[in-house]
């Protein structure tokens, strides 16, 4: 009796110390890939940007469900872009709207399509069905993207026509959170936005590989939407379309010294919403598209298609976390010396790569003092993201308050990204821009 039971703890043992090492080599590999974007981001930092264009046909597509209470300021944003007026056009898609926010949109100087289709809705689809029309028009080339509740720096629409000038096919700019000072749950989600939003792009961009698309402030050349349409409508739409346009060998780059602003959501109700989403169109596009992804990568030897094919499956900052100091806890108990070395080594860098890459991003004092916070962020983080499997069943939308916009700085640090709205709440001109003809119904 006494040898069986010795023999179970000895496979019990043997079982934990496997278990021990599985955790430290995935936690190392992760933080071992961090801490190699972090580097190209900072090298990244010391490069020149390229000089600023206004001679490249825009237009600035906003697609736009019920948004009434913002669409006016993220309209305006876009109208005060230095660029020049004659070369841009600013168009909400009015999508399956009814509320105010055509005639919102209208009277802050877009062009507004409208959009009825109940049994085909969402953002993936009002750009689908958005894109082609414009296209049509070889006086744009490039479309630019932005959700209704964000607002974009001064030089956005230059800096997007310096990529796209010079070649590129699609280009991103920074994404964060605008509210950093609201609350610290708002703060450490801007840090998460800047970590993956700016540090992750920024390193990839210098390092060759495709800097992917966040869902706003994005723009695309008007060659890759011919050749490659819009096809993407899953939770996670951006994503989605990033990985089969880098399937299909085009290459997203970054624009670091302009940047784009929302607000993060102050309830509950709509941060569970929003991350929700998020994290379940990730779980699909993983289940989907990584391995097409990847078997291309073999036979193409590109490291930008199998850094993108593994994009999805990356563990968050939360579930690195989780997946570092589980390894080292586990090693500990399990007698695991080498393993519990690892894991410890695995959490020393990723606490590197979250205070270096704030850093880069000049993070304001507000995400700084919210770590306090963090262990109670982080535990409700690891809650959405075991549930990720059973997102939303259709189409969600992220709740907005009345009065979201925050107060954000006139000028624009790139490293100081920030992905929220700019409280740029302004009376803007009633007149609409001239329309050229033969372009779709507007309200």
């Amino acid at each position: 009796m006494s040898a069986g039971r010795g023999s179970r703890r000895s496979r019990v043992r043997r079982l934990a110390r496997a278990g021990a090492f599985c955790c430290a080599a995935a936690g190392g590999v992760g933080t071992g890939h961090l801490l190699m974007l972090l580097g190209a981001a900072v090298e990244a930092r010391r490069r020149p940007v390229p000089r600023p264009r206004e001679d490249v046909g825009l237009a600035v597509v906003i697609p736009a469900h019920n948004e009434e209470t913002v669409i006016a300021a993220s309209v305006g944003s876009v109208r005060a872009c230095d660029y020049d007026r004659r070369r841009r056009r600013i168009i909400v898609v009015a999508d399956n709207c009814d509320d105010a926010t055509s005639a919102t949109a209208r009277a802050a100087g877009a062009e507004v399509w409208e959009r009825s289709d109940p049994f085909h809705r969402g953002k993936g689809h009002a750009l689908a069905w958005a894109f082609p029309r414009l296209v049509e028009d070889p006086a744009i080339q490039a479309v630019c993207v932005i959700d209704a509740d964000c607002e974009v720096s001064a030089n956005y629409l230059s800096s997007v026509a310096a990529r796209v000038g010079a070649g590129a096919d699609a280009v991103q700019v920074p994404y964060l959170v605008s509210n950093p000072e609201r609350s610290p749950a708002a703060a450490l989600r801007w840090a998460g936005f800047a970590l993956f939003n700016v540090v992750r792009p920024l390193g990839r961009d210098r390092l060759g590989l495709s800097s992917g698309l966040v869902g706003t402030g994005m723009a695309f050349s008007r060659p890759l939407l011919l050749r490659s349409p819009w096809a993407a409508f899953s939770f996670a739409e951006d994503r989605e379309q990033h990985m089969r346009w880098v399937l299909a060998g085009a290459r997203a780059v970054f624009a670091p010294e302009a940047e784009v602003l929302s607000p993060s959501p102050s309830t509950d109700a709509g941060v569970h919403a929003q991350e929700r989403r998020w994290e379940s169109g990730r779980a699909a596009l993983a289940a989907r598209l990584t391995p097409r992804l990847l078997a291309r990568a073999l036979r193409t030897r590109s490291a930008a298609q199998a850094d993108a094919a593994l994009e999805p499956v990356l563990p968050s900052q939360s579930l690195l976390l989780a997946i570092n100091a589980g390894g080292l806890v586990v090693s500990l108990l399990a007698g695991a010396r080498g393993a519990a070395r690892w894991a410890a080594a695995s959490l020393l860098a990723q606490a590197v790569y979250v205070i270096g890459g704030l850093a880069v991003s000049r993070a304001p004092a507000s995400v700084w003092r919210a770590f306090a916070s963090l262990p109670r962020f982080l535990a409700r983080r690891m809650v959405i993201v075991m549930g990720a499997g059973g997102g939303p069943a259709g189409w969600e939308r992220t709740p907005r308050e009345p009065t979201h916009m925050a107060e954000t700085p006139d000028t624009v640090d790139l490293l100081a990204e920030t992905d929220g709205t700019a409280d740029l709440v302004t009376q803007v001109a009633a007149s609409a821009e001239p329309v050229p003809a033969g372009n779709p119904r507007r309200g």
